[in-house]
């Protein structure tokens, strides 16, 4: 009898738990959504409407026309099309670095593997804003072979390596057993036959949760192509948005400019939430 009490205490605690979780979600995802429903249809209004001081979602009259108009005058898809090949060539650059610099860690192991393995952690915590002017200097004249400034190779080579995502997959290959490594070994296969056959299959989750976030941080980066790509033919999304809050972009232009910018991001986070989920448990891996 006192079991079965125990059980129904226990089943009311996780009921009222759970109620309690849904009751703040009810509260707080209205206010999450609010901005987002608030700047598309700040995208159909007049500024006027805009800075009404009793606002309304719904606009006095649908100003469809608003978008393609600030899309063609600033030339965004322009902008777009910049942004996507940095990020592109980004995460082709930086995960193949990464994966070859991660296999070897923790595979390979070299001698002083712990001291690069650290070295690239400690690369962590150093601020973008303490590397923005020397990583200038750096491409201003880069070794002798002539200015990298105002070209998207300046912002590629800089992100071309990226400790957390060594770190992370390291952590990865480590658990992989190696046996598998010994098997394959015994059979004849090299150290690169290796890495494509056995380790690279087994790793498309990890792979995945790196490409993402891969994107992330160099779709939404903003001090490094803002100090080393000044020329405005060659602005991403990101910069545009600086430029026309500080320039003479009424309201509904930068509203419309955030829509824009905002609408890959979430059809990725859309696509892709069960590898954002993954990245939040493999983050907690240990090597």
């Amino acid at each position: 009898m006192a079991a079965l009490q125990h059980v129904e205490l226990k089943s009311l605690k996780g009921k009222t738990v759970y109620g309690t979780i849904f009751g703040l979600l009810m509260i707080g995802i209205p206010l999450q959504i609010f901005p987002y429903l608030w700047m598309l249809s700040g995208t159909l209004k007049t500024n006027r409407e805009i800075m009404r001081p009793m606002p309304s979602l719904i606009p006095d009259n649908w100003l469809w026309e608003n978008i393609p108009n600030t899309i063609s005058t600033y030339n965004l898809w322009h902008n777009l099309y910049n942004t996507f090949i940095l990020t592109g060539g980004t995460i082709l650059i930086q995960c193949t670095i990464s994966v070859l610099a991660a296999y070897s860690l923790s595979k390979l192991k070299p001698k002083g593997a712990k001291w690069v393995l650290l070295f690239f952690v400690g690369t962590m915590m150093i601020s973008e804003q303490a590397l923005a002017i020397p990583t200038f200097l750096m491409f201003h004249n880069f070794f002798g072979l002539g200015s990298l400034i105002n070209s998207f190779w300046s912002l590629l080579l800089a992100f071309s390596a990226w400790g957390w995502a060594i770190f992370l997959l390291k952590s990865f290959f480590d658990g992989l057993p190696n046996e598998l490594m010994e098997a394959a070994r015994v059979d004849g296969a090299g150290a690169m036959q290796m890495l494509g056959k056995i380790i690279m299959p087994l790793s498309k989750p990890v792979l995945a949760v790196v490409i993402l976030n891969t994107f992330m941080a160099v779709y939404n980066q903003f001090m490094f192509p803002l100090v080393l790509l000044p020329d405005s033919s060659k602005w991403t999304v990101i910069i545009r948005i600086y430029a026309m809050q500080r320039g003479r972009a009424t309201w509904v232009e930068i509203m419309v400019l955030l829509t824009f910018a905002t609408i890959p991001v979430m059809a990725v986070f859309v696509l892709a939430q069960k590898y954002i989920v993954q990245g939040i448990a493999l983050t907690g891996l240990k090597g």
